[in-house]
């Protein structure tokens, strides 16, 4: 399954995991919690999806464990601690995001792209 994180597509399936994760043990953590989970790594580096890639897709995983019909995350940071970090969800088209992930492939799907499409965040 192919999740958003702000700019990037991954692919959160378990068996592409490194260290998979135990669905499980992580049943108690709340929505609230793992978001501020997110707040705080993207509070320490803005990029940490492109620079950690295998903790992004843990956090996505997880998100994704409490919200199954969420698959594309936005952290936003304006400084360097987690209450200056906004989070966003939504749910898109699957289409949409294998379409999104074989432009990522091609090297064709840019943040600014992204940011346009799906979070609006620049001017049309």
């Amino acid at each position: 399954m192919y999740f958003l994180l702000n700019d990037l597509i991954l692919d959160i399936d378990a068996a592409h995991m490194m260290h998979p994760l135990d669905a499980e043990r992580f049943s108690a953590l709340s929505v609230d919690y793992i978001s501020q989970l997110g707040k705080e790594m993207f509070a320490e580096d803005a990029q940490a999806h492109r620079h950690n890639p295998e903790r992004a897709r843990r956090l996505c995983y997880l998100l994704h464990l409490k919200m199954p019909r969420v698959n594309a995350a936005q952290f936003f940071a304006m400084g360097n601690r987690p209450e200056n970090v906004d989070a966003s969800f939504k749910s898109l088209n699957e289409m949409a995001m294998g379409m999104m992930f074989e432009q990522q492939t091609a090297g064709m799907l840019d943040a600014r792209k992204v940011d346009h499409e799906v979070w609006h965040r620049m001017a049309a």
